[in-house]
């Protein structure tokens, strides 16, 4: 398969967002929707009950680049985006998933939506940062496609049993694919 270079998603790499004070141990807690109609996180919006924490390479592992999300509390933490896709198209939808280095360690999970088609990719975390990159092929259905992630499991971190924590989602992106002439 041949891909476009062009990205559909808006910030898919989470770089712009939330003032983070330099030194900040704790990140930046985005809320949700139902409780903030315009988000800070600019392209995306917190599509769940509870926030997810905005976090910076400062203080935390990050995959790529300076920024990135933490999905904090299972799938009440979810962060969506729409995009503008062509219908019968064939897409690839790729990201990253990682920890922290905030001692959330054990199994997480990521599960990914873009339109009908789902993935869910595991990873085993020491809890010392570390990634796995993961695509997603899909068709589109429509002239707009759903792009949500969430954390399938609920953890704590090991050193604080009552800190929520959870898997890290950076560096999404979109492309068109065509099939390869043979």
């Amino acid at each position: 398969m041949l891909c476009a270079a062009e990205n559909l998603v808006k910030n898919g790499d989470f770089e712009e967002g939330p003032y983070i004070i330099p030194g900040t141990k704790w990140g930046v807690l985005i809320p949700s929707r139902v409780v903030d109609d315009h988000s800070p996180l600019p392209g995306w919006m917190v599509e769940s009950l509870k926030a997810v924490k905005y976090i910076d390479g400062g203080s935390f592992a990050v995959p790529r680049g300076r920024r990135a999300v933490e999905l904090l509390a299972g799938r009440e933490s979810a962060v969506a985006q729409v995009i503008r896709t062509v219908p019968g198209r064939r897409y690839a939808l790729s990201f990253t998933v990682g920890d922290a280095s905030n001692a959330c360690r054990g199994s997480l999970m990521v599960e990914a939506y873009a339109g009908r088609e789902s993935t869910r990719v595991a990873y085993e975390s020491a809890g010392s940062g570390g990634v796995k990159r993961a695509v997603l092929p899909f068709r589109a259905a429509s002239a707009r496609t759903r792009l949500v992630f969430f954390s399938s499991f609920y953890s704590t971190r090991s050193d604080d049993l009552s800190s929520l924590c959870g898997p890290v989602l950076d560096d999404v992106a979109v492309v068109s694919v065509r099939a390869k002439r043979g």
